[in-house]
């Protein structure tokens, strides 16, 4: 395809790059159009801008200053009023500390003596104990001996009495074998 205006002549390849270019052209001025409308705009909005009254924050920044310096003063007296506080239980943990060490002495030494006498006291408790221990003991032994001895008497009686006892039935048995083997008896139950 080709093209001819005012004398010159355009063929496909040349006629798509000349569109291409008008067309970049064209986007170009139209984006430096709206940049210098934006920058307009903003010019306008820069020169029109007034700066806040701050004086009323000025004001409340003074009133904050005075509150603070009278906090500060109000916490230095209040430090110090603890200080004194703090330095008086000091003066009084001390003599606590030291009336407590006295009285700790003194407990220790009452029980050093308590210990002492409880020593004492516990010899002669577990001496006592032994020979309590030792005499039941013995008592013990000769109870046990004593039902020992009687126990061993019941067994030989009745030892002697199972020994009669056999001794009975095979006296028994004989007389029985005997009476049984005795022809007159046989005679007598027949009449």
């Amino acid at each position: 395809m080709e093209v001819e205006y005012g004398g010159i002549k355009a063929t496909g390849g040349k006629l798509f790059v000349i569109i291409s270019l008008l067309g970049t052209v064209g986007a170009g001025l139209w984006g430096g159009f709206e940049f210098y409308k934006d920058y307009q705009d903003m010019k306008k909005k820069i020169t029109s801008y007034v700066a806040p009254d701050l004086s009323a924050f000025d004001k409340k920044l003074g009133i904050l200053d005075i509150e603070v310096t009278t906090a500060k003063e109000l916490i230095s007296t209040e430090i110090n009023s603890i200080k004194e506080t703090v330095g008086e239980a000091q003066d009084t943990t001390r003599d606590i500390r030291t009336t407590m060490k006295t009285d700790i002495n003194g407990f220790s030494d009452q029980i050093s003596a308590i210990d002492k006498r409880s020593r004492g006291d516990g010899l002669e408790t577990r001496t006592a104990m032994r020979n309590a221990e030792n005499e039941v003991r013995q008592l013990i032994a000769d109870t046990s001996k004593r039902w020992d001895d009687k126990l061993q008497k019941v067994d030989n009686k009745l030892q002697q009495v199972d020994s009669q006892i056999e001794l009975l039935e095979n006296k028994l048995d004989k007389k029985i074998t005997k009476a049984l083997e005795n022809p007159l008896a046989a005679m007598s139950k027949t009449k």
